[in-house]
Formats: C-alpha cells, sequence, structure tokens
C-alpha cells in the first residue's frame, strides 16, 4: 500500500529521474526508516543513486545510540551515509528561537551543504499527518492563504515520497518489512506545539472524521493553488505599479483587496516587518492623503503624493573627530588624503616655477594661530570666495551647491587655534589666508 502511494507521488509530482543523486534525510525514526527502505528496494527500478545524511544534535542521552543505529544500518544497505554530531547542550542558543527552530535550523544548513556538495535532492520523510499538523499550527498561529498551504510535495532541491502516506501506512510497512527503527520519547511528550497538535487535537478530529488528515491536506491542496494564482497577479500588479519613488496608490486602489493586500504582505515580509495588524493598516491607509506609520524597529512607511513607500531612515552620520595636522605626512579624513608642508616664501617661489602643475592649495602660514588641525564643518562655518568677494555659510553653500547630505561631513575643514575656517576642501583657501606680499611662510596643502 505505501510503496504504490510512494511510486504514484513520485511519478505525479515528478520528484526523481534516472540518474539522480537523492539523499535521505535519515533520523532513525520510522518514517525516515520507511523512506529509507523504499529507496534501497527500489533504487535500481528508479535508476537513482542513493545516500544518508544524519544529524546527531547531542541534545538527548540516546542521540549517540541513535547515530551508531543509522550509520549501522546503512552500512547493512550498502549505502554511504554522511554524518555530523552537534553539542546544541554545550552551545549557546540563539535570542528568539526555541531550541525546535533552532535544531530544524542547523540540520537543514548541514542538509543544503551537503546536498550541493554531492548534487543531490534532499528526500525528507514528511507524511499526510505531518502535513495536517503544520497546516493546523499555522492556522492556529493565524496564517495568511500561503501558511494554509502546509507542507508542499516538492520546493526547491527538497522531495517529499512520503506526503500522501498516514502514520498508520508507515508503521505498517514497517510491520511488514522488519523494519527496525528508533522512537524519540519527546514525540509522545505535549511540550511542544506540534505534539500537542499531534497528541490531543488530531485524535479528536478523528472522532469526527477518521479521514480528517486527507479533508485537512485536500485544503491545503486547494489554497496552495489559489494562493499560486494570486501570486501571480500580485506579481503582475507590482509590475504596473512601481515606479521610481514607489507604488501607485491609485493602481492598488483599482485592484481586488486580496491582490493588492497580497504585495503589500510580500513586500512586508521582504522587509521583515510582517503581520497582519501592518498589512491591514496599510491596505486602509490607501485612501488616504497623507500616512506614516512605523512597521518595526527600524522600517517605516508612507503615503505622499499618491506613492506608497517603505524605507528605513538613513542614520545620521557623526561628523569625524577633529585631527591635529602632522606636517610632511600624509593624512586622511573624510573622502580624501592630504599633505601639509611649511615652505619659505623664496621656497614656494622656486617651486612655483618648476612644479606648478603639482602645487594644489596654499595658506598664509604667519598668520594662524596655533596648533591647525582638520575637522569636519560646524554651525557657523562661513567661507569668503576670493575672487567673489562673498561669504556664504557652509550650510548654505552646500545647499545651493547640491552636495549630498551623507558628503558634508566627509568635506575636510582646516582650522587654526580660532577654530575659524582656514581652507575647504574642493572650494580653497578662505579668503583672509590667502598669501600675500608680505607672507614669508606657506602652508602647502597638497590633495591626493
Amino acid at each position: 500500500m505505501l510503496s504504490e502511494k510512494v511510486f504514484r507521488t513520485i511519478r505525479q509530482y515528478n520528484m526523481v529521474s534516472p540518474g539522480d543523486t537523492v539523499a535521505v534525510c535519515l533520523s532513525g525514526g520510522a518514517d525516515s526508516m520507511a523512506l529509507f527502505h523504499f529507496f534501497c528496494t527500489n533504487r535500481e527500478k528508479l535508476g537513482i543513486n542513493l545516500l544518508a545524511f544524519h544529524v546527531n544534535h547531542g541534545l538527548r542521552e540516546e542521540s549517540r545510540e541513535e547515530q551508531s543505529f543509522v550509520a549501522d544500518y546503512c552500512a547493512s544497505m550498502g549505502v554511504q551515509c554522511i554524518i555530523t554530531a552537534l553539542d546544541m547542550n554545550n552551545n549557546i542558543r540563539p535570542q528568539g528561537l526555541s531550541t525546535e527552530t533552532w535544531a530544524r535550523d542547523l540540520r537543514y544548513g548541514f542538509f543544503f551543504a551537503q546536498a550541493e556538495k554531492y548534487g543531490a535532492k534532499l528526500a525528507t520523510a514528511h507524511t499526510l499527518s505531518d502535513r495536517a499538523e503544520t497546516v493546523l499550527f499555522n492556522l492556529t498561529r493565524g496564517t495568511s492563504l500561503k501558511g494554509a498551504g502546509g507542507i508542499p510535495p516538492v520546493r526547491d532541491n527538497i522531495i517529499r515520497p512520503l506526503i500522501d502516506c498516514s502514520r498508520d501506512d508507515v508503521e505498517k510497512y514497517c510491520a511488514d518489512n522488519y523494519i527496525p527503527y528508533v522512537t524519540d520519547r519527546t514525540n509522545f511528550q505535549d511540550i511542544y506545539s506540534r505534539n500537542k497538535i499531534r497528541l490531543n487535537v488530531l485524535p479528536q478530529l478523528k472522532k469526527i472524521n477518521p479521514s480528517a488528515e486527507k479533508s485537512i491536506a485536500s485544503f491545503a491542496d486547494d489554497s496552495r493553488e489559489i494562493y499560486s494564482l494570486l501570486s501571480q497577479l500580485s506579481d503582475n500588479l507590482y509590475k504596473d505599479a512601481i515606479g521610481i519613488d514607489g507604488l501607485d496608490v491609485s493602481k492598488l486602489l483599482a485592484a481586488h483587496s486580496a491582490v493588492a493586500k497580497d504585495l503589500i504582505r510580500n513586500s512586508l515580509d521582504k522587509l521583515d516587518c510582517l503581520s497582519k495588524d501592518n498589512v491591514e493598516a496599510v491596505y486602509a491607509a490607501l485612501s488616504q492623503q497623507v500616512f506614516k506609520r512605523q512597521l518595526s524597529a527600524t522600517v517605516f512607511c508612507r503615503i505622499k503624493d499618491g506613492v506608497l513607500q517603505f524605507y528605513t531612515p538613513k542614520k545620521k552620520q557623526q561628523p569625524q573627530q577633529p585631527v591635529k595636522v602632522e606636517f610632511d605626512k600624509i593624512m586622511s579624513f573624510g573622502y580624501t588624503s592630504l599633505c601639509f608642508s611649511v615652505v619659505t616664501a623664496e621656497e614656494y617661489e622656486k617651486m612655483e616655477k618648476n612644479y606648478k602643475n603639482y602645487l594644489t592649495y596654499t595658506v598664509n602660514y604667519d598668520i594662524l594661530k596655533g596648533d591647525v588641525s582638520l575637522r569636519s564643518r560646524k554651525t557657523g562655518d562661513s567661507f569668503t570666495f576670493v575672487n567673489r568677494n562673498v561669504t556664504k555659510t557652509l550650510k548654505k553653500l552646500f545647499i545651493e551647491d547640491k552636495v549630498p547630505r551623507d558628503y558634508r561631513d566627509k568635506i575636510p575643514v582646516l582650522c587654526d587655534g580660532t577654530d575659524n575656517v582656514v581652507w575647504l576642501g574642493e572650494y580653497g583657501t578662505n579668503k583672509p589666508y590667502v598669501p600675500d606680499k608680505n607672507t614669508k611662510n606657506i602652508l602647502l596643502i597638497t590633495q591626493m
């Protein structure tokens, strides 16, 4: 019975082809052992190469024994088994993750890495019962149509040949074929949400309808098909509504609410701020002229001029701390590198004749007071152009020249002990500090 169902499922979803390498994710439990045995006895018929992957999480006392059991059984069937042993009890669980989720993430990380290495499809032993449990679990948490689809038979390089087999089918197959397996005692403890559904909820539903698992799976199939259509429609809507500044609100309003909400839901999911409240709030706001809402600690959305935008406010960059100038050394500041040297007027005159193309900026060193330093702009800083005799604050100057905000604090400002602007990167020397005929010493500024 189980073999017939598995062959039918493999054909229906085109799970394997001759020449494929299939790696069974083998825990040692009844489900995975039944799947492994099926592939072992039918690998020639299917024309596949077979591997097994096993993860020892190190969470239970029996973990090492289960690892040995899996390794020995694979050896007896002539199949290579790739094993990794973890020590989760002695490692810190990431904040916000349950032990179940953490273990799953580690397990699948290993599976995916090994599948890529061997060019294999991953075969997991999810059953009809698992599908029903997952749908109920998702509905209980408050899922969308997507979550109501439960576990798909195929996803990327993962195949689930037992997806139409119940747990009763698996246990009968193991008994009929004398397949040994290990039992995880935590499966019978209702300490996890899924266990509570498996042990308490599904048995009650089966009293109402013995075929409850099939009925739930059928609902999941319908949900997945409907969601596939909905996804196509929302993708088309996105392509039609997206512009340079964001999404055209009028086109979202003209679409069916289910399609518009799915587009919003997908956008929020990508920004890691998906919740039903956020989806409903954003959709309800489409009829407003102006709207702003914080969706998470870092993500905001707004409606302005008929456009819906999702954005993360840029953090204001802190101005670079002042740095004392070291002469005759290359110094880095902001976006550039600079070199400062002090020469006499006579030396400069000779340099100007021979190296004019290499000289950048000059400052009257004689009138500088105290230490010379580099810093970012400050409120009240001003600059006077040499030839125009026009004085402007740096704020006004940068605005008029359309200098990007995140670039303004990177423009180096040279000042002396008075903290006045002596020289400004890209603009040159402030007029009061330009050398004149009485200047004896000149500060050379070379921009690299």
